[in-house]
């Protein structure tokens, strides 16, 4: 039934550490609430203030470029939030991903990324699969309006990462939200009582205030969790994670050009400048272009390592004569 739905995504919300903009997390629990204990909003006007029951985002090619979508919030499994907020299952992403790398009409992929974040559940995994992926095929990641938290997590495991010149990049870190409702509870005449074995079986829950034990407790697996963060983008990244403290992973976001001062982007670019011009049977000026790619060189030195690899002999002879 879909109140069981509602109660399991407000059950999550409440639970769950998340790698998500902090008022997209509070948009979707107090819909989610409004429903649940107040009786409003029907599923309609859900959908439409969280984007909720949106077609899947299916993976299409460009020429022999294979386009990955990672729109909306994030999770492992998705089905639990399609009625509520719409988004992308990593599990989905991870299957399309290793779909691609297999096939071999596909020379490249890019991670078409417009997401606020989501659950920390799925998107580790996820970059692992991504970074660990490098020297396999050409991957780019393009931030295409947003890629905050969990989604730039995913976003940095990709060899090049993207963004237009207006896009939001950065929040790294990790939230949690207590939702207190005892109050309303009382109010409404009911008392919620949770009989446990275990000291912190039921914390945190939404019939009592976090006690500081409680505070301890939950700031505990937030610190680890994103310690896990900080690590994890430092190795995407290429740098040491005093870097990623210093300059990236204090939660704040960053603009277009912002974003590539302090080390989490490559290049502002549109879609089209982002998007991996890669044939190999094409033009020479092709098949360059993919090697200065691959390797991380301009254009100018990729022709020349070219040249060089298939003519050595008359690179050395121009040499000698120069």
């Amino acid at each position: 039934m879909k109140s069981d739905r509602y109660a399991q995504v407000l059950r999550l919300l409440e639970s769950a550490t998340w790698a998500i903009l902090p008022d997209h997390l509070d948009t979707i629990w107090a819909v989610v609430a409004a429903r649940i204990y107040e009786g409003r909003l029907s599923d309609d006007e859900i959908r439409a203030r969280t984007g909720g029951n949106r077609a899947p985002y299916e993976p299409y090619n460009l020429g022999n470029v294979r386009v990955i979508p990672i729109h909306g919030v994030i999770s492992k499994r998705m089905p639990l939030f399609a009625d509520v907020s719409g988004g992308t299952s990593t599990e989905f992403v991870q299957s399309a991903f290793q779909q691609a790398l297999s096939d071999p009409d596909v020379a490249a992929i890019l991670l078409d990324i417009d997401s606020p974040g989501g659950t920390t559940d799925g998107p580790f995994d996820l970059s692992e699969i991504i970074y660990s992926s490098r020297g396999n095929k050409p991957v780019r990641a393009f931030a295409n309006g947003m890629m905050a938290s969990a989604a730039y997590l995913i976003g940095s495991a990709a060899d090049e990462v993207f963004a237009t010149q207006t896009a939001i990049v950065g929040s790294i870190g990790v939230i949690t939200a207590h939702y207190d409702i005892s109050k309303y509870l009382e109010n409404a005449g009911v008392k919620k009582t949770y009989l446990t074995a275990g000291k912190y079986k039921a914390v945190p829950n939404e019939a009592e205030p976090l006690n500081d034990e409680s505070k301890k407790y939950v700031q505990e697996r937030l610190d680890y969790l994103y310690t896990m963060f900080v690590d994890s983008v430092a190795r995407n990244r290429g740098v040491d994670s005093k870097q990623v403290l210093e300059r990236m992973a204090d939660g704040r976001l960053f603009i277009g050009a912002q974003a590539i001062d302090n080390g989490l982007i490559d290049r502002v670019s549109t879609a089209a400048g982002a998007m991996p011009q890669i044939d190999q049977g094409g033009s020479f000026e092709e098949v360059a272009s993919a090697y200065a790619f691959k390797h991380n060189v301009s254009f100018k030195q990729a022709v020349e390592e070219l040249i060089r690899e298939a003519h050595p002999a008359a690179v050395e002879y121009i040499e000698n004569v120069s």
